[in-house]
């Protein structure tokens, strides 16, 4: 008998423009998910892949971090399933929970996703830290935390198959698309990207958030992108508390020279005053 080579299979969601990813890891009886995107039809989406596609039980939640558009469709995730582990960190469980409590009015209003937005939410039931190992149908999952980086608690779930590391790296790295930097943690980002960048080899893969998989080289462009974005920035800004709306327009522009596409530009200006702040207390700015 073969033993069963565990599967990846990605599904990214372009519900208003979010281009998101969630993962999901097939072994041989089970399948275990990597976040849960953010609406409703998406996560119908990823729950068809399991049903019709998969067809094999949903055993396991596994997240990256606590931004909305990774863990808002859990419950409709999950749904039918039974009394399944969502598992995080407590800085990603707190930072859910946040989030909820200051974006889901928005989120769920006409402007923004409307009835697209899941009414119910569920948040992690299994609290975990830094090198939890956890095994599902004889695939295990590493936990590494790297603290606050694009959000308040990033994390990644690493499994081995064939000698090859699969790391889902949640939004450390946006691949080629614009990026967020709302939480402002930017100098321990960069901190932990040199980090990521030396652990892992070249033969790495990396599963990410938000656009195509990639390995170690892009790493170089997410911190490239991060120094420019943050130097434009901090010469526009100076010592005014914020951007006018024509300042912003030429921050975005010229990040637009750095990377010449609009995918997830709007996240670069997301609570632009707040995001100022938040990177001038990391000391950033």
């Amino acid at each position: 008998m073969i033993d069963f080579i565990p599967k990846i299979h990605k599904y990214e969601s372009t519900v208003g423009m979010f281009y998101v990813n969630a993962f999901l890891v097939e072994s041989a009886n089970s399948v275990v998910a990597i976040d849960a995107t953010l609406a409703n039809s998406s996560v119908a989406d990823l729950r068809s892949m399991i049903n019709d596609k998969i067809k094999k039980p949903l055993v396991g939640v596994l997240l990256t971090h606590g931004h909305p558009d990774h863990y808002t469709g859990i419950a409709e995730l999950i749904k039918g399933f039974g009394d399944i582990p969502v598992i995080s960190t407590e800085g990603t469980l707190s930072q859910a929970h946040s989030r909820d409590a200051e974006e889901s009015g928005y989120l769920g209003s006409p402007n923004a996703f409307g009835q697209d937005y899941p009414a119910v939410r569920v948040f992690p039931n299994q609290i975990v830290k830094d090198g939890f190992k956890v095994s599902f149908d004889d695939v295990e999952f590493t936990l590494e935390d790297l603290g606050p980086c694009e959000s308040d608690d990033d994390t990644t779930w690493t499994i081995n198959i064939d000698n090859v590391e699969h790391v889902f790296s949640g939004d450390i790295v946006y691949n080629y698309m614009h990026t967020f930097f709302r939480d402002g943690h930017s100098a321990n980002w960069l901190k932990q990207l040199d980090y990521v960048q030396q652990k892992y080899n070249i033969n790495t893969v990396f599963h990410g958030g938000h656009g195509a998989d990639y390995g170690i080289e892009t790493i170089y462009w997410q911190k490239s992108y991060n120094l420019a974005f943050l130097r434009l920035l901090k010469e526009l800004v100076g010592e005014k508390p914020t951007l006018n709306t024509e300042e912003q327009q030429l921050l975005f522009t010229r990040m637009q020279q750095f990377l010449p596409n609009t995918n997830l530009l709007f996240l670069s200006g997301w609570q632009f005053d707040d995001m100022v702040n938040a990177l001038r207390i990391d000391g950033i700015l």
